[in-house]
């Protein structure tokens, strides 16, 4: 609180809105998982990642060298492209990075984010889906893995419709990734437009301009590498 002496008043100082979202967000997942922790551009797979895709890696560090004008702008990043190629690494050193700047922030699968909405829906507290689509829209960076995952119902639309339009109407920021090839051998990693009659295209033109054209990955999946394990024979 601000006091003013010689008009013998107080008013609530202008960093109270966001003092309180912070703490709203408290209640959000925002823990990393052990896979994605410590990340680092000078730690494997970054390195690895930004030799195959230097396009994608510079606007990421650029990202992440900015993060307090970014998230103040409402400036968000998605990453699109074939299975196991990395975008979940550079998503999650985005997180990294703003909760390093203390700054909030939200980390949901996407179908995680939406049974979290599901378990609120018909409880005896009617406002209790608002005031988690409220807290999801106040945020201030909210990380959303592997969006199109989810069957979109008209249920599941409406609420990612919700949550979309609250933050880009509050410039808050997103950052997400999507995978829209399957097992389909033929389908375009490169192509977003799957992602539009996925998720509707009001909120694709919303996500758009929150997050400009998407940073490609698209290559081999390093998941299915196969590792050498040495035989029983040959451990000492």
């Amino acid at each position: 609180m601000v006091v003013d002496f010689d008009a013998n008043t107080s008013y609530r100082c202008s960093c109270w809105p966001e003092q309180v979202a912070r703490k709203r967000a408290r209640r959000l997942s925002h823990s990393i998982p052990k896979r994605f922790r410590n990340l680092s551009f000078e730690r494997e797979p970054i390195p690895s990642i930004a030799r195959d895709a230097p396009e994608v890696v510079r606007p990421v560090q650029r990202y992440c060298d900015r993060i307090d004008a970014m998230l103040d702008r409402g400036e968000g990043m998605w990453f699109l492209g074939s299975p196991g190629t990395g975008k979940s690494h550079l998503a999650y050193l985005i997180s990294q990075t703003a909760l390093a700047a203390g700054r909030s922030v939200a980390i949901y699968t996407g179908p995680r984010l939406l049974d979290e909405i599901r378990r609120t829906y018909g409880e005896d507290d009617s406002g209790a889906t608002l005031d988690l689509i409220d807290r999801l829209t106040n945020v201030e960076l909210l990380h959303i893995e592997d969006l199109a995952v989810a069957r979109p119902t008209d249920w599941v639309l409406e609420q990612l419709y919700n949550i979309i339009n609250g933050r880009y109407e509050n410039q808050r920021s997103i950052v997400f990734t999507c995978d829209l090839t399957g097992d389909d051998p033929d389908a375009n990693p490169r192509d977003p437009s799957p992602l539009a009659n996925h998720i509707t295209q009001r909120n694709f033109s919303r996500l758009m301009e929150m997050c400009g054209d998407p940073l490609v990955l698209a290559g081999s999946d390093n998941r299915r590498i196969q590792v050498r394990r040495p035989a029983y024979d040959e451990v000492a």
